[in-house]
């Protein structure tokens, strides 16, 4: 019980991530744009572009709380996997949506480690698994629960759906990379709707519990 009741508050509070982020990009210099420019310059500990060929540099003020953003909330998502992976399901569906939730978890919080203008190659290094396999995660957790049939079908559907996008939108970023414009759009969404999704199936899961828990 106590596993479960910790591993629903790792993915419950994911969205609070988003929150973090956008009050990071609201204390940030005018030049930076939710749009144009990416998540990475929220965490520059200097002042630089945050999108290619911008003539103006983007300064992050609280770049300290963007960076300590990446660390905790991908832990937490990794932690979480670990602890509802009984609750996700018993076969190799449930295994792989730990894994890969631990994996691209871990290399999140890594990108907190190494901003990018302080160590941009490493940031690419930890960077890249996130954009992979954090859409497939979604895909395949999507899947377990499906098989499983632990929550109501519109969460594994609707996961399905989260999935599909944001992978789609992961290869756009990769594609726009440098560019001037929707960079930042880009990787948003490739990377935020994943976290009210975990959260949602947080919810299912903790009905499913309780509904359980009332049966016996």
């Amino acid at each position: 019980m106590r596993r479960t009741t910790a591993g629903l508050g790792c993915w419950s509070v994911q969205p609070t991530y988003v929150l973090v982020e956008l009050l990071v990009a609201a204390g940030a210099s005018a030049a930076y744009s939710l749009r144009d420019d990416t998540i990475s310059a929220l965490g520059m500990l200097t002042c630089g572009p945050g999108h290619g060929g911008s003539p103006v540099d983007v300064c992050s003020p609280w770049h300290v709380g963007m960076d300590t953003a990446f660390v905790v909330f991908g832990l937490l998502r990794a932690a979480g996997a670990v602890l509802l992976r009984p609750r996700i399901g018993r076969g190799a569906w449930a295994w792989a949506a730990a894994v890969l939730w631990v994996v691209s978890g871990l290399a999140a919080a890594a990108v907190g480690l190494v901003p990018v203008d302080q160590q941009p190659s490493w940031h690419v290094v930890a960077a890249l698994p996130v954009f992979v396999l954090q859409p497939l995660a979604v895909l395949v957790t999507a899947e377990a629960l499906r098989r499983a049939a632990v929550v109501p079908p519109a969460v594994s559907l609707s996961g399905l759906a989260v999935g599909a996008l944001t992978l789609v939108a992961a290869v756009g970023f990769g594609l726009r990379l440098g560019a001037s414009s929707w960079v930042g759009g880009l990787e948003r969404l490739a990377l935020w709707p994943a976290y009210p999704w975990l959260a949602v199936v947080a919810l299912a899961l903790a009905a499913s519990r309780a509904e359980t828990v009332t049966k016996v």
